[in-house]
Parts: C-alpha cells; sequence; structure tokens
C-alpha cells in the first residue's frame, strides 16, 4: 500500500465504494454458476481466526503450501469480490512477482502469490444476513478460479461468525490461534503505534486499511470489547484487558465445539503436533515446511501484575483446550 501510484490509489477507492463491490460480486456470480456447481459438494474447508499477532498468518501460510486450498492473495487485489472476472484481465499483468516484506516489520514476507486476508471486504459489502446468503457461492467463486476443492481463509474477526457459517458449512474447521498474553500484548503495542505513524504520515494508507475492514491497530482502531478499566492504546494494559476479554469469552463459548481446534503459537515448531493437527484436517500432503521461527521480546514495558494474573489463567485453559 506504500508503493502504489496516484492512479493506483484513485482506482482503489472507485473499486472499494460499495456499489461497486456488490454490482461485481453478483455479476461474476452470474456469469459463472454453472462452472462453479461442482464445488457445491465440498464444505470441509477451513477457517484461521483469534487475535492478531497470535500467529495467525504464519498459519495461513503453512496451510497454504500444502497445495490442497484455494484463497485470496494479492493477486485477488483490487477486484476482491470477482476473482474470476479480474483474473482474465490481470493474466498478463502480472508477470513478475517479488518477495516483500510486510509493512507490519515483522520479518513475514509476501508476493503477488501470497495469501492474505481479504475476506472481510466481503462481509463489509453486505448485510449480516445477505453476507450468510452469499459466502458460500463466494467461496465457490474463489475455488473455481484457483481449481481447488477446498477453501482456506484467515480473518481475525471470524470469530464473531463461528456458528453462522458452520450453520452454513457444517464440515468445516476453525483453527483458533492463542498466544501468551504479554508477548501479544506487546506486540499488538508495537503495531498500534507503527501503524498509528504511518497512516499519519500517508492518509492513504489510513484509508486502504479501512477499505480492507482492518481496525485492529492504527490510527481507526476498534476494540474487540469495551474497554473497562484501561482506555490508553499507548500503554500495554490496554491491550492485555483486550487479550482477556477476547479469549476468556471465546474461551467460555467454543470450548465444546467439535469444530474449533485450538493452536498455540508456543507449539508451532512441534512438528508431532503439526502431523496431528494435519491428520484432524483430513490433510494428504506428507512432505511439510516446518521451518517456523517463533518471535519473544525481552524489553518489555511494566504492565499491571494483577491484570496479567488473570490472563495467564485464562491462557493455561486455552493451553489444556490444545492438547491433542
Amino acid at each position: 500500500m506504500n508503493n502504489y501510484k496516484f492512479l493506483e490509489k484513485k482506482l482503489h477507492q472507485i473499486l472499494f465504494n460499495n456499489f461497486f463491490k456488490r454490482t461485481s460480486f453478483f455479476l461474476e456470480e452470474k456469469l459463472y454458476r454453472n462452472s462453479y456447481n461442482k464445488y457445491l459438494k465440498r464444505d470441509d474447508h477451513i477457517f484461521i481466526t483469534g487475535l492478531p499477532r497470535s500467529g495467525t498468518t504464519t498459519v495461513l501460510n503453512y496451510l497454504f503450501k500444502t497445495n490442497e486450498f484455494a484463497s485470496l492473495t494479492y493477486k485477488d487485489m483490487p477486484f476482491i469480490l470477482c476473482p474470476n472476472l479480474w483474473n482474465i484481465f490481470s493474466v498478463n499483468l502480472y508477470k513478475n512477482s517479488f518477495l516483500l516484506e510486510r509493512a507490519h516489520k515483522d520479518g513475514i514476507k509476501y508476493s503477488l502469490e501470497s495469501p492474505e486476508a481479504f475476506e472481510e471486504v466481503f462481509w463489509k459489502s453486505f448485510t449480516k444476513e445477505d453476507g450468510a446468503s452469499f459466502f458460500a457461492k463466494y467461496i465457490n467463486l474463489i475455488l473455481f478460479k484457483n481449481k481447488k476443492k477446498r477453501y482456506l481463509s484467515k480473518n481475525n474477526y471470524n470469530y464473531v461468525r463461528i456458528n453462522s457459517i458452520q450453520d452454513i458449512l457444517p464440515k468445516s474447521k476453525f483453527l483458533f490461534i492463542f498466544r501468551e498474553p504479554i508477548q501479544t500484548s506487546f506486540s499488538l503495542l508495537r503495531q498500534h503505534k507503527t501503524f498509528s505513524e504511518m497512516q499519519k504520515k500517508d492518509t492513504f494508507v489510513r484509508k486502504y486499511m479501512g477499505w480492507l475492514g482492518h481496525h485492529e491497530f492504527g490510527l481507526d482502531h476498534k476494540a474487540w470489547f469495551k474497554p473497562k478499566s484501561c482506555n490508553d492504546l499507548n500503554s500495554i494494559n490496554y491491550w492485555l484487558e483486550q487479550w482477556l476479554f477476547f479469549y476468556k469469552k471465546n474461551y467460555i463459548d467454543l470450548k465444546n465445539s467439535k469444530n474449533i481446534i485450538f493452536i498455540n503459537y508456543e507449539d508451532f515448531m512441534n512438528e508431532k503436533k503439526w502431523r496431528l493437527i494435519n491428520k484432524k484436517l483430513h490433510i494428504k500432503t506428507k512432505k511439510i515446511d516446518f521451518k517456523f521461527k517463533l518471535s519473544r521480546k525481552n524489553n518489555i514495558p511494566l504492565y499491571d501484575k494483577r491484570l496479567y494474573e488473570k490472563c495467564i489463567s485464562v491462557y493455561e485453559n486455552l493451553v489444556k483446550l490444545s492438547k491433542i
């Protein structure tokens, strides 16, 4: 988003208009309805969710490398809701794809072929009821474009839609990622400061994140839950409290769900555990890249010890759930 030229920025502004997005989806769905029917038989898709900075992108990239899934990629931008039509016109535009580091500056690199969390654009384009009605069709369009039978999604906001998506796709699995609370909170705090500064310098970055529905951090941050005692976004305690509210509620709501697999960031380097997870997900690929690199920061700012203890209590319960 930092590399976009003037005309590209204007094009994005036009294309992310809600009328255009909806119209492009309905046009594509009508044109490809007969083509994607064979993909309606499968509904064992995978949805990755959890708080940002917990490792959701790492899990997305890992599963995408199995080559068993279709997902939205950077190539689908900016025509997110009509991937097949855009694929026809863009086929000669993307001849070279270079690896670049994300704006997060966290060492994760991407190319045009990399999967990314663009799915929220779909949910922002429709009412809750319409979105639920059209979602399976949208997935089938993505599957048809990529000639795959299973869909892979990373959307940190899908935690609010788990029941709705399971009603639509009952055989699908949700991977609920969690990470040690102080590490997650510190990472969120750092990203909030980084993106806030970035958005102050370049208003397009702010608009771009808004179009994609990314309000996890930055000037337009939206709290997952209403703060009670911590309101300062530049304090680690704010993010710790959000961690507590987020995972406590989801632990209570989801601990007995059969279609949800809780995954601990600290287990990412455990190859044996991933093989068990892959078996649960019915992944056929045998040769899988286990080159995970965990990040752990030591220069943590002062934080509320009592609040942290509450987080650790929830964290320990999540660890028990993640045992396979």
